[in-house]
């Protein structure tokens, strides 16, 4: 029978459940805000994810339509002014824009080199047009190309620049949780630690934060990513809806995945203090 000198320095860990939630939620800030940082306000992220699910190709769809439906408002028939946009040439406006945005500068969008590409095709394309009719290739060219500087000045540019702002916006509050969240779990961790007593039972608690933080994070994930709600976002975009969801699924899913991954590594850290007692335990009977 153990002393009560032995009794008294024997203490159990104390429970930790409160400081246990606390922590998951700082940890859910902390991962969040890292999974921000790296997926909607990395450019590099981004643009891979253009590549990958082929928008450029969306988007030179759509700017040809556009240019066709305005050739026929000036009574150009849309037959003779086909795929006036190549996916190069967008492609080489989209990396730069995205740059832009990121840089944060003001109207993003250069179209110069899709308004060069529609000057050399209108002119290849139109000149049996513009000889029946009496009109210079030139004068073809220049209203096709004020017709689509319009629509990029009145419908592409104050997205673009709304995004610039967000983009501003979202970087300085996703720095600044980071490092409040980080701060926050490191003291609560230390908390933890402290109140275990030195004992690994009493970490417990703490990879029990680790384990309910990352299924805060996947969880969000999982529910948007098989919901209808972004697809009802993403058709808000009207012509860009496939981009907008293509996206926002791969953002989701990173989540999906890092918290996952957190979920795991908590719920193992979770065994091994429960796990590694008992054995000792076992280990040191055998020893008599």
């Amino acid at each position: 029978m153990k002393t009560r000198t032995e009794l008294y320095a024997y203490k159990m860990p104390k429970r930790s459940r409160f400081l246990t939630f606390l922590l998951a939620l700082t940890l859910t800030f902390l991962v969040g805000t890292w999974l921000v940082q790296h997926t909607i306000l990395d450019d590099v992220f981004v643009q891979h994810q253009l590549q990958d699910s082929k928008s450029y190709q969306d988007f030179t769809d759509q700017f040809n339509k556009t240019i066709n439906a305005q050739a026929e408002q000036s009574g150009i028939p849309s037959s003779t002014l086909k795929d006036m946009v190549s996916e190069t040439t967008v492609e080489q406006v989209l990396n730069t824009t995205m740059a832009n945005i990121y840089a944060k500068k003001e109207n993003p969008i250069d179209a110069t080199p899709i308004l060069s590409e529609i000057d050399q095709k209108v002119r290849a394309q139109t000149s049996s047009i513009a000889a029946a009719s009496g009109v210079s290739t030139s004068a073809i060219s220049e209203t096709v190309q004020a017709k689509f500087q319009t629509y990029i000045a009145d419908q592409a540019q104050p997205y673009a620049n709304q995004m610039v702002s967000l983009m501003g916006t979202l970087e300085s509050v996703a720095h600044i949780v980071m490092i409040v969240s980080g701060i926050l779990s490191l003291l609560l961790a230390a908390i933890i630690v402290y109140r275990s007593q030195g004992h690994v039972q009493g970490w417990r608690y703490l990879f029990w934060g680790i384990f309910w933080a990352g299924l805060f994070v996947a969880f969000p994930g999982i529910l948007l990513r098989f919901s209808d709600l972004i697809v009802t976002i993403a058709q808000n975009a009207n012509s860009y809806s496939s981009i907008i969801l293509t996206l926002i699924s791969s953002i989701l899913m990173v989540f999906v995945r890092v918290g996952a991954i957190v979920a795991v590594l908590g719920l193992l850290g979770v065994l091994i203090c429960i796990v590694l007692p008992s054995f000792g335990k076992h280990k040191e009977k055998g020893r008599y």
